[in-house]
């Protein structure tokens, strides 16, 4: 059995036949339709914004089209059709002849909305909403699926047309053919037929009934949710800012709760063309369609769209921010344990939150110690190892050593070090330790034990794991139903795909962070890595 998602596509392939550069408005106009909504194509002349209304009523099985250029002189009887004379004069019946109109359409095109009088936005305001058309004593259900609107330039402020304006839930701007490839084919098309669509894919009005039902399952998880609160939380900014800036040029983002429910109407839409029982995060990038009102304003919209989806994906989805909070507050509570150790001598210095560096040695790299074991040196000497630091760039380690690593260190691998003074003597050698620039010494102070940090370390094993484990897939799943979404453009499919890509660069830079302080706290138990360096490299530098 075919999938809905297959007959749409076929459907709209059907409807792009010879139409070039026009994919995405196609999509968004039949996915408006299918939600219940109004697009508005902001563009100049001649960009085939009509011809999308044409096509589109190709898309139900017996749609009518209703087209129509507005002008300031332009009637409501030309919009709605006019008063029937014979009802009036027989039967004192105040009623239009609306056959052949905008109330039998199926789809309905008004190009240059914004010209329409005060009596047609009125009545267009009770049309868009509640699909009524009021004709005389007698209010009439229209079976208008979409309407298509078209300028080339916005509403002008103060005229009254902010109402009408609202009713418009997705925005797009039209221009002109940019791929050579697409102007060449379409300039050299003779065939200007409209395309025949097969009658198994053609809506017909009960299945478009069902779907309108079978829509308002589809579900909406918590994710979705965030990436709404994030955006009116960035809209409330951004109006706050405008305020304060005091720019009568500006215009405010206002969202009302009305166009947010229908805003999530669409989302639902989508999903379900897409065969989705839940509206996904790719999905809720189609708001970058829904939420400006000047042209000036998309940018900022779409930045806000896209930082919103990933706030989300870190947050809510893979509970990253979760684990990089859990991560610092970690590490702050370690260097907070490893400035009370530095005090011991406040004149050596920390290096890396963990160590001391030792100073003065024929190494390709810096030669750490960590400051706890530093400490706990003393005149009778205890044995150490050379460790490649796999997590720290020409960084090696000087670890403890212990008679069970016999099998994996070589005795000529093995040092005894004993603490000097601001130094370390290494075989007997001594090298200078990193100091600050005021050496003033501070009397030693007592580390407290936090016997909890081991149990911490687990949790945050067990969460940044459990993550890993959920991202590949998760996120490839979202990567798959983004790059064949139908309705997605491909600005915003490219910058999804880089979103996506962060989370594993993310974990990736967790767990080297993890990692790296549970091999400061537990040194002990880590593995001797296979590379290291030579004896010789312990030469002492002039």
């Amino acid at each position: 059995m075919e999938t809905l998602k297959n007959r749409i596509v076929k459907l709209l392939g059907t409807l792009n036949e010879r139409v070039y550069g026009k994919e995405e408005v196609m999509a968004l106009a039949l996915l408006s339709a299918v939600a219940g909504e109004s697009i508005f194509l902001l563009g100049p002349p001649g960009v085939a914004k009509s011809m999308v209304a044409r096509r589109l009523k190709l898309m139900f099985r017996g749609g009518t089209a209703f087209e129509y250029l507005m002008s300031r002189f332009s009637t409501p009887d030309e919009i709605f059709g006019p008063v029937s004379i014979a009802r009036l004069k027989n039967e004192d019946t105040y009623e239009r002849m609306t056959e052949g109109y905008l109330p039998t359409a199926t789809v309905v095109f008004l190009d240059e909305i914004w010209k329409a009088g005060p009596a047609i936005q009125n009545a267009l305001l009770t049309v868009i909403n509640e699909k009524i058309f009021r004709n005389g004593q007698f209010s009439v259900r229209v079976p208008m699926k979409g309407l298509i609107a078209a300028s080339n330039e916005l509403p002008a402020s103060g005229q009254g047309l902010e109402a009408l304006y609202d009713r418009f839930l997705v925005r797009k701007l039209v221009g002109g053919i940019e791929d050579l490839s697409d102007f060449d084919r379409m300039i050299s098309t003779a065939d200007e037929s409209e395309p025949e669509v097969d009658e198994s894919l053609a809506v017909s009005d009960e299945e478009y009934r069902q779907w309108q039902e079978q829509m308002k399952s589809v579900g909406l998880h918590y994710s979705v949710l965030e990436v709404i609160h994030s955006l009116k939380d960035k809209l409330e900014d951004y109006n706050r800012q405008l305020e304060n800036a005091d720019s009568p040029s500006s215009v405010a983002l206002y969202v009302s709760d009305r166009r947010w429910k229908k805003v999530v109407r669409l989302l639902r839409a989508a999903a379900f063309l897409q065969g989705n029982t839940e509206v996904r995060l790719s999905d809720c990038l189609l708001m970058v369609h829904c939420l400006w009102n000047e042209t000036s304003q998309i940018d900022w919209v779409r930045d806000a769209v896209l930082t919103a989806v990933g706030e989300s994906v870190r947050g809510y989805v893979l509970n990253l921010s979760g684990i990089e909070t859990d991560l610092q507050a970690l590490k702050k509570e370690l260097d907070s344990a490893g400035a009370l150790r530095e005090r011991a001598d406040a004149g050596l210095q920390l290096v890396d939150t963990y160590y001391y560096q030792v100073e003065r040695v024929r190494l390709a790299g810096r030669l750490l110690l960590f400051a706890s074991d530093y400490q706990q040196l003393d005149d009778v000497g205890k044995q150490f190892y050379l460790h490649k630091d796999k997590y720290k760039t020409d960084c090696y380690v000087l670890k403890k050593y212990d008679p069970s690593m016999r099998n994996k260190v070589s005795p000529s691998k093995v040092y005894t070090l004993r603490r000097g003074r601001r130094s370390v003597f290494i075989n007997n050698y001594e090298y200078p330790l990193l100091c600050t620039p005021d050496c003033a010494s501070l009397p030693a102070m007592e580390v407290q034990a936090q016997e909890d940090i081991p149990a911490r370390f687990s949790q945050l094993e067990q969460r940044l794991s459990h993550a890993e484990a959920h991202c590949g897939d998760w996120v490839k799943e979202e990567a798959d139903y983004c790059a064949n979404h139908l309705f997605v453009g491909k600005r915003e499919k490219e910058a999804m795909s880089r979103i996506l890509g962060e989370p594993s660069k993310a974990l990736f830079r967790y767990r080297n962070e993890l990692e790296e302080m549970k091999h400061a706290y537990r040194k002990e138990n880590e593995e001797y890595p296979s590379e290291r360096p030579e004896n010789s490299l312990f030469g002492a530098t002039s």
